[in-house]
């Protein structure tokens, strides 16, 4: 008894399902184990080789075994369609195993990873100009709030104020109103907060190498008051309010079920990509005919022509 063109496509999409769920396990221990190579890429492949096994030996068995040797593209599209969503419930099935049973800690080490890629992307960005002069008024807040913690007399005082001033005009200068270009690497989100600090230090410098003599010794600690607002200009980068409008939109589980599922679907779609090509190639709108039928036909119609001639009277 021949098997029925659903049970074919159930056939080899559970077994695309078991293979995935195998290179999802053999990629978690890889994961595991100190290897000198990554595992990704190995698995990347492997997973491409048994979605296209899969989805052509499925569409292949069904239009030689029962369909004569012919089917079209829009059937064998189908066909793949139905094992690459098979596989895709035999793999929803197995990662509820795997995030409950086997790495109960997937869930968390995966929001993490998506937090850290969204991350990424954000530091590749460029800083808008609204965003480095919000960031410079946060610094001048910062230096602001740390010199009225110092006590001071009134004359060293007035002295480091006006030092603050000079600075604060200086640096708004080059990192403000100084024009750059738009794709200026220093303004990149990742690098923008060491471009920063490089200027205000070079512009406390040029203060400090500027002033008289006798003001330099009441302005010597302008460098420790910018030094103590180091961890709140780390807070005030551009980077990380940019972040924070991003962060709502990164996908993060809840459960094992929606992590299942949410790491299904990327599998699913990638199988509907490759199942376009391997369909493409599998169609065929008529039978082939080998060389022997070929020759069969040709000597039966030799025969038959001769077998016409014998059989007609001479004129």
């Amino acid at each position: 008894m021949r098997e029925s063109k659903f049970i074919i496509t159930l056939k080899w999409g559970a077994l695309l399902g078991a293979g995935l769920s195998l290179i999802k396990l053999a990629t978690y221990y890889a994961g595991t184990m100190d290897a000198d190579y990554p595992f990704g890429p190995i698995s990347d492949l492997l997973m491409v080789i048994a979605f296209v096994v899969a989805i052509y030996m499925a569409i292949k068995e069904i239009r030689d075994n029962r369909q004569d040797g012919v089917i079209r593209f829009a059937p064998a599209f189908g066909y793949g369609v139905l094992v690459v969503f098979i596989a895709y419930a035999v793999m929803v099935g197995y990662l509820l195993v795997h995030y409950t049973h086997i790495e109960k800690d997937g869930v968390e080490k995966n929001n993490r990873r998506n937090m850290e890629l969204a991350f990424q992307r954000v530091q590749k960005e460029q800083a808008t100009d609204e965003e480095v002069s919000r960031y410079y008024e946060s610094v001048a807040a910062l230096l602001g709030a740390e010199r009225d913690r110092l006590e001071t007399d009134s004359v060293c005082g007035a002295k480091l104020d006006s030092a603050t001033q000079i600075l604060l005009i200086a640096y708004k200068r080059q990192l403000v109103e100084k024009p750059h270009a738009s794709d200026d690497p220093s303004y990149r989100l990742d690098s923008f907060q060491l471009k920063a600090d490089e200027l205000l230090y070079r512009c406390t410098a040029a203060v400090l190498a500027n002033a008289n003599d006798s003001s330099r010794e009441y302005i010597a600690n302008l460098p420790a008051l910018i030094d103590a607002t180091g961890r709140d200009r780390v807070a005030a980068d551009p980077v990380n309010a940019r972040f924070e409008i991003v962060k709502p939109t990164v996908p993060q589980s809840d459960s094992p079920v929606m992590a299942a599922f949410a790491y299904s679907l990327s599998i699913l779609l990638y199988g509907l990509l490759l199942n376009i090509f391997v369909a493409l190639f599998l169609y065929r709108n008529e039978k082939r005919k080998c060389s022997l039928d070929t020759e069969e036909t040709s000597e039966n119609t030799e025969e038959t022509s001769e077998n016409t001639e014998e059989s007609t009277p001479n004129s």
